[in-house]
């Protein structure tokens, strides 16, 4: 049997296409322009979980009087039981949503499939009827969202059900993933320790082609070194260094996958002045030659 606990009032945007990957898994692409102001209403009827983003525009509501804002780039995580849901859209407005439900049985299933555990579940995240988090997408989940994307805008009509499960399944274990991550305990770790980890990562990611040194980041957010080393990887699950080659690889997949580069331009585009050492490190992360996707 099918589980899908929403209540909404359809419209020629809300949803457009609801696809049931699997019993307990469906995604929901709302798309289009509003003619006029709209109000809109929706609810869950019972517990259920939903990973959602935006491709156009800034998306933003209250659910169970919470605020909730939805940017491109970004990826929501959200834990439901009974809540209800407002928003309101201006004339002209584009929405371009997707929305993955799953049952809490199948995300403890995910869970545990994604993290070897199986103590942690949906009620481990679900804090009263309502519960979020955003994580920002980097290249590699950017790259699935727009598979997913060209697979609604087939004009054929024919929609490639195996190719989009993949691409769902890939998007709830990178998401499930940070989700778990995020949610161990980070010993010894203050609240400001990890406002200045955020910034940290923060410079990194707007500095991939020329990083700051070790030493030079630890003085922008003002944390020892040794700290700053140890402190990172507990928290990411990486060192410096190591995040800065996956991002980097991560940025390089998705050059590649435009087609626009050939494989030095990509390596000297994402930072790397060895190409041998670019296409060496790009099969180890992928499993694939840089030349393989040209």
């Amino acid at each position: 049997m099918s589980y899908l606990p929403l209540q909404f009032e359809d419209s020629e945007i809300f949803p457009q296409k609801i696809i049931s990957i699997r019993p307990d898994v469906h995604i929901m692409l709302s798309s289009g322009t509003f003619s006029k102001g709209t109000k809109r209403e929706s609810g869950t009827t019972s517990p259920v979980f939903e990973l959602s983003y935006s491709r156009k525009n800034i998306m933003r509501g209250e659910v169970n009087h919470q605020h909730v804002e939805l940017q491109p780039g970004h990826t929501s995580l959200g834990f439901l039981g009974e809540a209800t849901g407002h928003s309101e859209y201006q004339s002209g407005e584009e929405v371009q949503l997707y929305s993955i439900w799953v049952s809490p049985g199948a995300f403890n299933g995910f869970c545990e499939d994604v993290g070897g555990r199986s103590n942690v579940d949906f009620a481990s995240f679900q804090k009263g009827a309502y519960y979020h988090c955003d994580f920002r997408s980097d290249a590699r989940e950017e790259s699935i969202k727009k598979r997913v994307e060209a697979c609604f805008d087939k004009k054929s009509g024919h929609l490639d059900r195996l190719l989009v499960e993949s691409c769902i399944l890939e998007l709830l274990s990178i998401n499930l993933e940070k989700l778990l991550c995020t949610n161990e305990q980070h010993y010894n770790l203050t609240r400001t320790d990890i406002e200045r980890l955020m910034h940290a990562r923060e410079i990194l990611l707007n500095r991939l082609d020329s990083p700051p040194s070790l030493l030079e980041l630890s003085r922008i957010i003002q944390m020892n070194d040794c700290k700053l080393k140890r402190s990172f990887k507990q928290y990411f699950g990486s060192t410096v260094y190591g995040f800065i080659r996956d991002q980097r690889l991560e940025n390089a997949f998705s050059l590649l996958e435009q087609g626009k580069h050939n494989v030095s331009e990509t390596a000297f585009a994402v930072g790397y002045t060895n190409v041998s050492h670019f296409s060496q490190a790009f099969q180890r992360k992928f499993g694939i030659t840089p030349g393989t996707m040209i």
